[in-house]
């Protein structure tokens, strides 16, 4: 083990060497939330790509029957779930699902890292949905939820990293959150983009991660501005891996593009409340957010 190395370079190390590598990104769930944004959603064809999937059926049917979804009669099929659930629904639980995996383990150190990261990267899909809406661009649902949940994806794989690096045992000691979260906060856009780019995620995503936290933004990319806007809110409050209350948290030109007024910002912040209480009811099933 070599002590002449900061952590910073150790983890540039094993980044570049591609010691560590997240699971390839599982491709049912971006198909289907392709499917549904075609002008004629064929259920069927939706239906047959969960079918495939016998670990994502199994889950959707629990959640179909969940306290939260359950009717007088016990869902059977993944298509009474879908008629339950609603399109838009399943879509948002496929690709939950699908993700949140990634963010388990059993390291009671990284764990209280993964389950922050799940929590905000929900919070902030499901609130980037409510933000479309109010601002006009109910077509863009579907896409927001989507660049949203994958935005941070650049902090998971650091904190696999990391993970990786401690039980490797090539520190002789863990730094302080405090340097920990400094390096994901500088380095986690940049391998956000290019572990998309791997997964060849469509590129509209890819720059949703690479560019949320840019000075200036691209006003022609909704999704962006709407992440933009819900991510910097959901860091101020405290739904991150840290609290920022500095001006980097300023949401003044993104409220302004989508004309937000002060009250607008203050319901925002309670959807971002109201959000934190799904994820731990219907939206936990099976996950690692607490």
């Amino acid at each position: 083990m070599q002590t002449d190395r900061s952590f910073l370079e150790i983890i540039e190390e094993y980044v570049e060497s591609d010691k560590v590598t997240l699971p390839p990104f599982d491709k049912t769930a971006l198909r289907i939330q392709q499917e549904i944004q075609k002008k004629e959603v064929q259920i069927s064809k939706i239906e047959k790509l969960i079918i495939a999937d016998p670990a994502m059926s199994s889950q959707i049917l629990k959640v179909a029957n969940s306290a939260f979804f359950r009717g007088l009669s016990k869902v059977m099929t993944i298509r009474e779930a879908i008629v339950r659930m609603g399109l838009d629904e399943i879509t948002r639980m496929a690709l939950i699902l699908t993700q949140k995996k990634l963010y388990e383990t059993n390291d009671t150190f990284i764990k209280n890292y993964r389950n922050a990261l799940w929590q905000h990267a929900l919070v902030c899909a499901l609130v980037s949905q409510w933000v479309a809406r109010e601002a006009g661009f109910e077509e863009t649902t579907q896409e927001v939820f989507f660049a949203s949940l994958m935005h941070d994806i650049g902090k998971l794989f650091l904190i696999t990293v990391i993970e990786k690096i401690k039980s490797a045992k090539d520190v002789p000691f863990m730094p302080s959150s405090a340097v920990i979260n400094e390096i994901i906060k500088g380095q986690h856009a940049e391998q956000g983009y290019n572990l998309l780019k791997k997964w060849n995620i469509p590129d509209k995503y890819c720059q949703v991660a690479k560019e949320h936290h840019d000075e200036k933004f691209d006003t022609t990319n909704v999704s962006l501005i709407i992440l933009r806007l819900v991510n910097k809110t959901c860091n101020k409050i405290g739904v991150s891996i840290e609290k920022n209350n500095d001006a980097a948290t300023s949401v003044t030109a993104e409220a302004a593009f989508f004309g937000f007024s002060e009250i607008k910002l203050a319901e925002l912040e309670l959807q971002i409340e109201d959000s934190i209480k799904r994820v731990g009811s219907h939206y936990n099933i099976g996950g690692p957010a607490k």
